[in-house]
Parts: structure tokens; C-alpha cells; sequence
């Protein structure tokens, strides 16, 4: 035992410094310059004395903090943004290796520990509150790994604390909390069923209020996916919660016993002392906004905005006829349980040839990147089912019925959190879930006997390698792209971020054309061009960095707005990314307001004398 320790120790240590090593290389790579703006300019504004919400668009506000704190020590630049995001990083190593610690030993758990890293952060460092989501969760799901192992309750509180801090960085730290509430169900079952086995009679009202619950569950997540039209929503990101769901009903019906007050009772036990962790963070950040008498606003910041945003802000997910592409991977690890020691080994070669065959010629051809990317990038349907088989088998001993709920808990927060993809399915969201998909895989296989080692090595070989093929933020699961880093943006809000040679010219140029013209501290950017406020230094006259969040606005109250704020430059944006393009009727007025004009790019730059 002190062995394991010793070595657990130092294979953490060593995936430490490489995996810090591996992020501090792609610091300042990949950028999507509205989202540099939107963050950066939120925080600039909390630094002005405003409030989000109330004063400006925002996504909760307690990571606009955060980055206006490291404006104040760091200086007003991208960079910044991002020192913060490696710190929270570099924190939650230790979490993904003891989390995979739970279900193998530390060499395997040490190699597991990397892939979720190669598949997180080091893709896009772009400091984005899903980062922020993704390392909360996995906080909780350490915690409540350690509350299953020693029964504290302190556990369950600081796994909700976890909750609290996520929903300050976005919202969709809902969905963390749905997938814990989904794991308690379970593990009150699983308690239930060892301590009562064998007594009546069944506790039918509390089988029915957890029925009509799991159902009411169900009902949710089909109406917030059909928000956008299309069967890939219902597959991805509600047949996953739906295959756990129907596993907690049959558990229900079949094998639970007890009176329903002591079901009741057992459940409170693990949800209380998780919902007060998760309210302490909120009730502070409340604190000042009913000081401020903005309440209302903070309601619609919180709800209001990200129901617009699903109207408008969609990216569809892949076809469910792509997930043929786990088949060629599943199909050799598979006959690989059924083989002796060669059988194995011939498996295992079997799939490192394909897995390497994929690797070469997806740097060269579109279909073959699209190929090996999706066999990853839509295995959680699979995943969840391929686990609840698992789990339909009952526990033969305590040390089993322990791991069982480790996996399911895994698989909850797994399944549930991949929502975080859900309206805006670019590709590249998938690493906000990678790692959580990653960790549910390596359970399953702890979940199995005798589990074909070299086969499940070469696969994840295989994985380590394939984020680190170049591409583009905007082409990442979609095609190889050449790597253009090539260019450090030279504005000095830029950071120093390396980008495309393209990009590079483009912003060098535009940030000073439009502070040259600007004669004061206000501009005007649309549609969505928030990073040229940011880069600029020059203030929004509009509380809203995207314009679909706006309700239009007639023209001669802007003018008369942009003549109160001095406005003398605008920018156009005519080739916007989300929003639809300005209207007819603003483009003529600007022009008619602002009659000398510069073209740069997709920009269009107007100012008077």
C-alpha cells in the first residue's frame, strides 16, 4: 500500500509538470476575438465601477470579477485573462488524477490523467466560463468520490460549494448539479437495497414521487433541446440521461424495498447538506445586487438572455449516423474480453493499425480527420449505454457496490453535463466534456473483469496524439487545417497572443485606425465586434455585445444617443457570426453621419472630419 502511494506520488507529479508544460506552450494560441472582447471588456467595465446585469450583458458575473482582479494586478490584456485560466488549471490536475485513481492504478490512472488534458484546456486556452464549469464539476465529482469512500458529510457540502462557484462563472453549472441529483437517487437505492434487502413491504409513494421527478426531468431536457429542430439533440444530449434514467426506474421496481419515510430521509441526507454548499456561494454574490436594488435585473440577465441566445446562438451537433465511427474502434476491444493472451495481442495490433491509418491520413484528408474525431466526439450516447448494462448487475460485495456507484456517478455527471455543448454545438465545446467522457470510460473498464489492457493502451495512445494535429478553433472536428499561429497581435491589449498571420494584420491596423478617428472615449462596433472596444480602449455606447440581444432599436434614437456620447467613429462588421447583418436603414444613416470610410477586411470604418 505505501508502495502504491509512493508511486501514485510521483506519476502525479510527473503528469503535473508535463500537463502544466503542455498548456503553457499553447497559452496564447487560438483565439475567437468577440469572445477576447466580451470577457475582456465585461471585466474592464466592472473596473469603471459598473455592475453586470444591471449596467451590461453578462454571463453570471463572478468570473468578470475575477478577471477585473487580474486587470488591476496584471494589466488590461489578454493575457491576463488567461494566466488566470492556467492557475485553475494547474488546481485541477490533482482532481482528474484522483478521480482516475479511483478506478485503476496509478500508471493507468496517470495516463488517463493526460488524455483528459490533451482533450481540455491546451485546445482553445481561451479563458471562457465553460472552462471554469468543467473544473468545478470536477472538484464535486473528487468530493463525492471522497464522501463514497469515508461517509463525511463535509464532502457532500464542499461538492456543493463546487456547484455554488459554477454557477458564478455560467449557468450551465445546472447541469453539474442535475447529474449529482441523479447520482443520489442511486446511491440512496444502492443503500436502500443492502441495508433492507428482503423486507415489505415496497415503498410505493416514495417509487412514485421518484418516478414523477425522473420523469418531470426528462420532460425538461426535451423541451429545452427542441428549441432547436433536428433528431441530433434528442440523441446526444437526452438519450444519455434518458438510458440512466430508465436504469434508476428498473432498479426501483425490481430490487428496492423500505418504508417510503426512511427512503425519504436517506435521500434528504445527501441532498441537504449539498444544497446549502451550493446556496452559501450565491447568497454572497447576491449580496450586492439587492444592496444595489437589482434584482430584477439579475433575473433577467440569468434567464431572460440565455433563452434569446438558444434562438439565436445555434451550431447544430453532428449527424447521429457519425457515431458509425466508434465501430471500428469498439469492434477489436471488444472480441479483444473474449480472447486469450494472443487473441488479445493480434486485437490490439489490429486497432493500433487503424488508429495509426486514421492518424496519417487525417492530416491529409478531411474525411479521415472527420473520422477519428467523431468515434470520440459522439460516444456518450454509447457510453451511457454501454454503462448501464454494466450496472444492471448486481454488486456481489461492499467493495463492488462502492465502485458501481463511482461509475454512476461519473456517468450522471457525464451525461447530464454534456448539455454544456447544447445550443451552440461547434465542435470544439466537446472539450468542455472530454475529460468527464475520458474518466467514465476508464471507470467502465474498472467495471469489468479482466479487461484487455494492450487493446485499451493502443486506443488511448492513439487519443493522446490526435488533438495535437493542427487546426483552427473554427475547423477543430470538422477538418485539418494548417497550424497559422504564426503572429503575435502587437496591440498591447492583445497580449501577445500568436495568431493568424491574417488576423495579426488585420487587428494591427484596424485598433489604430479607429483610435485615431475616435476623439474621445466612446465608438461604436456592430454587430458583433465587442473585441474592438476591447483592443481599442474605447467604451460601448450599448450595454449589449451581440446585437440578436437587443430588441431594434429606431435609428434616430441611436443617432441622437451616439451624439450624446460623442461618438465621431463606427465600425460594421458585414460579415457578423451570430447575429444577422445591420439593417438597410442604419448602414444609410451611418453613412450619411459618417461619410469618410476605410475598408479592412470583413470591417467597414466610418468617422466624420
Amino acid at each position: 500500500m505505501r508502495g502504491n502511494k509512493k508511486i501514485g506520488a510521483v506519476a502525479l507529479l510527473i503528469v503535473w509538470a508535463i500537463s502544466v508544460g503542455y498548456l503553457w506552450g499553447h497559452l496564447k494560441t487560438q483565439w475567437v476575438p468577440h469572445d477576447e472582447g466580451t470577457l475582456g471588456l465585461s471585466a474592464e467595465r466592472v473596473l469603471q465601477g459598473q455592475l453586470p446585469h444591471r449596467d451590461f450583458d453578462d454571463y453570471t458575473g463572478g468570473l468578470t470579477f475575477v478577471h477585473a482582479a487580474a486587470f488591476r494586478v496584471f494589466g488590461i490584456n489578454s493575457t491576463s485573462m488567461r494566466l488566470v485560466l492556467l492557475v485553475f488549471f494547474v488546481a485541477c490536475i490533482p482532481a482528474l488524477f484522483y478521480i482516475a485513481s479511483h478506478f485503476g492504478p496509478p500508471i493507468f490512472a496517470a495516463v488517463v490523467t493526460l488524455l483528459a488534458v490533451t482533450w481540455s484546456v491546451p485546445n482553445y486556452p481561451g479563458p471562457m466560463p465553460s472552462w471554469y464549469n468543467l473544473f468545478f464539476a470536477t472538484w464535486g465529482v473528487a468530493a463525492l468520490l471522497r464522501y463514497l469512500d469515508d461517509g463525511l458529510r463535509r464532502w457532500l457540502f464542499a461538492a456543493g460549494v463546487c456547484g455554488g462557484l459554477s454557477f458564478l462563472a455560467k449557468v450551465a453549472a445546472a447541469y453539474y448539479v442535475a447529474g449529482v441529483l441523479l447520482f443520489f437517487v442511486y446511491h440512496e437505492q444502492s443503500l436502500s437495497g443492502a441495508q433492507k434487502r428482503g423486507m415489505s413491504p415496497r415503498s410505493r409513494f416514495y417509487s412514485f414521487a421518484t418516478t414523477l421527478g425522473l420523469a418531470a426531468f426528462l420532460v425538461l431536457l426535451l423541451r429545452m433541446v427542441q428549441a432547436v429542430p433536428g433528431i441530433s439533440g434528442p440523441v446526444y444530449f437526452v438519450a444519455p440521461s434518458a438510458t440512466l434514467v430508465v436504469l434508476l426506474l428498473m432498479r426501483e421496481f425490481t430490487d428496492i424495498q423500505g418504508e417510503s419515510r426512511e427512503r425519504f430521509k436517506l435521500l434528504l441526507s445527501f441532498c441537504l447538506p449539498f444544497l446549502a454548499g451550493l446556496l452559501v456561494p450565491l447568497v454572497l454574490f447576491v449580496i450586492p445586487y439587492v444592496s444595489a436594488h437589482a434584482l430584477g435585473d439579475l433575473y433577467r440577465g440569468l434567464l431572460a438572455a440565455p433563452a434569446r441566445a438558444i434562438r439565436f446562438a445555434s451550431f447544430d451537433p453532428h449527424n447521429p449516423l457519425a457515431m458509425i465511427a466508434i465501430v471500428p474502434f469498439a469492434i477489436p476491444v471488444m472480441v479483444a474480453y473474449e480472447c486469450g493472451r494472443v487473441g488479445r495481442t493480434v486485437c490490439g495490433c489490429i486497432l493500433g493499425a487503424y488508429g495509426t491509418a486514421v492518424l496519417f491520413f487525417a492530416g491529409r484528408t478531411t474525411a479521415a480527420y472527420y473520422l477519428g474525431w467523431c468515434a470520440l466526439g459522439t460516444a456518450i450516447p454509447a457510453v451511457s449505454l454501454a454503462g448501464v448494462c454494466l450496472l444492471w448487475r448486481p454488486a456481489c460485495e461492499a467493495g463492488h457496490l462502492k465502485l458501481q456507484q463511482g461509475v454512476m456517478l461519473l456517468l450522471s455527471v457525464t451525461a447530464v453535463f454534456s448539455l454544456i455543448q447544447f445550443p451552440f454545438s461547434a465542435p470544439i465545446y466537446f472539450f468542455y466534456v472530454a475529460p468527464f467522457l475520458i474518466l467514465s470510460v476508464m471507470a467502465l473498464v474498472a467495471l469489468t473483469k479482466h479487461p484487455p489492457v494492450f487493446a485499451f493502451s493502443v486506443l488511448a495512445g492513439i487519443y493522446l496524439l490526435y488533438p495535437m494535429l493542427p487546426a483552427t478553433a473554427y475547423q477543430m472536428g470538422i477538418s485539418h487545417a494548417k497550424d497559422g499561429r504564426t503572429e503575435r497581435l502587437t496591440i498591447q491589449r492583445g497580449g501577445g497572443l500568436r495568431v493568424d498571420p491574417g488576423d495579426a494584420r488585420l487587428y494591427d491596423e484596424l485598433i489604430p485606425l479607429v483610435q485615431s478617428h475616435a476623439g474621445g472615449e466612446f465608438a461604436y462596433a456592430a454587430p458583433d465586434c465587442p473585441e474592438v472596444y476591447f483592443l481599442s480602449g474605447l467604451r460601448s455606447p450599448s450595454r449589449h455585445y451581440f446585437d440578436f440581444a437587443e430588441d431594434q432599436v429606431p435609428v434616430g434614437r441611436m443617432l441622437a444617443e451616439f451624439d450624446t456620447r460623442r461618438v465621431n467613429v463606427v465600425v460594421i462588421d458585414r460579415n457578423p457570426r451570430v447575429s444577422g447583418p445591420m439593417s438597410g436603414e442604419l448602414r444609410q444613416a451611418l453613412a450619411q453621419r459618417y461619410p469618410h470610410a476605410r475598408d479592412l477586411g470583413a470591417f467597414e470604418v466610418r468617422w466624420r472630419e
